[in-house]
């Protein structure tokens, strides 16, 4: 006799690491990724306190082979938007990093590094229901802080109209590199 266990996946969570900050260097923050399905586009926004921090650079993650081409813009003097769609639609799964940010540190204080408006969508232009982790720590005091920002979303109406406004984007942001 067999008994049926109901599995359930694991929960698809982004997290910011930021190494800490010494005034003159350059340090690179990670947004990395856990335990994502098919994951096909996405974005958030980095905000961070510009009088310590400077954007310098936003590279591409990866998870496993698959590279995660990433577009930025500042949306203001504080806050950096990064948006990816991988090609085709085939998805990635996997654990990995979405993004690479390369910060010079300006000045002494707190980095106050946070990431927010975060959206992930799968092949089916569907939200990944994500649990969020933001981190205020630059490497002052070691410790890291996890924000309550479960996107807990049931896909409708306003989550299809953001994942082709998402896709939207990213078509246009495209055309204008060709």
């Amino acid at each position: 006799m067999f008994a049926a266990v109901p599995c359930q996946a694991q929960q698809t969570t982004v997290s910011l690491n930021m190494p800490e900050l010494v005034k003159g260097n350059t340090v690179y923050a990670t947004v990395s990724v856990d335990n994502v399905e098919n994951l096909d586009a996405g974005q958030f926004d980095l905000v961070f306190n510009p009088d310590v921090l400077k954007i310098v650079s936003v590279e591409n993650g990866s998870i496993g082979n698959t590279e995660i081409p990433v577009q930025w813009r500042s949306v203001d003097s504080k806050t950096a938007r990064v948006i990816f769609n991988l090609e085709g639609v085939n998805g990635v799964s996997g654990s990995g990093e979405l993004a690479k940010i390369g910060f010079e540190v300006i000045s002494d204080g707190k980095g106050d590094l946070i990431i927010s408006n975060g959206l992930l969508g799968n092949t089916e232009a569907k939200r990944i229901d994500t649990i969020w982790g933001d981190s205020k720590d630059d490497g002052k005091e070691g410790e890291e802080q996890e924000a309550d920002t479960k996107q807990t979303a049931t896909p409708g109406f306003e989550t299809e109209l953001s994942m082709i406004g998402l896709t939207a984007v990213v078509c246009l942001a495209r055309g204008k590199q060709r």
